[in-house]
């Protein structure tokens, strides 16, 4: 296959990982395997194919709609601030005028 050290480390590696069961056994997994991916899905099978993908991206809108909401709300509490500061409000109250922000 390749001459790289490498591989014949993994080669060597792996050997212990190996299983070198009966025949039977091997048949009996490697028949399960293919029943299991030749099988028809069932109906929670297909609708969990399709409603984790949609659940998914609802929650990304979803994050994305929060994300923006906040970062909203700060810009416009700080520009009230800032609009508050910068302009002067005149309070009257018994014949008197009082300024607030001067």
């Amino acid at each position: 296959m390749t001459d790289d050290p490498f591989f014949d480390r993994l080669r060597n590696d792996a050997v212990r990982l190996r299983y070198d069961g009966d025949a039977m056994m091997v048949t009996r997994v490697t028949a399960r395997v293919r029943e299991r991916i030749t099988a028809p899905p069932t109906v929670s099978l297909f609708l969990a194919r399709w409603l984790r993908p949609v659940a998914v991206s609802l929650s990304a809108v979803a994050l994305a709609g929060c994300i923006s909401v906040a970062l909203l709300e700060r810009s416009a509490a700080e520009a009230s601030m800032e609009t508050l500061s910068a302009n002067s409000m005149e309070i009257s109250m018994a014949g008197d005028i009082y300024r607030v922000g001067e």
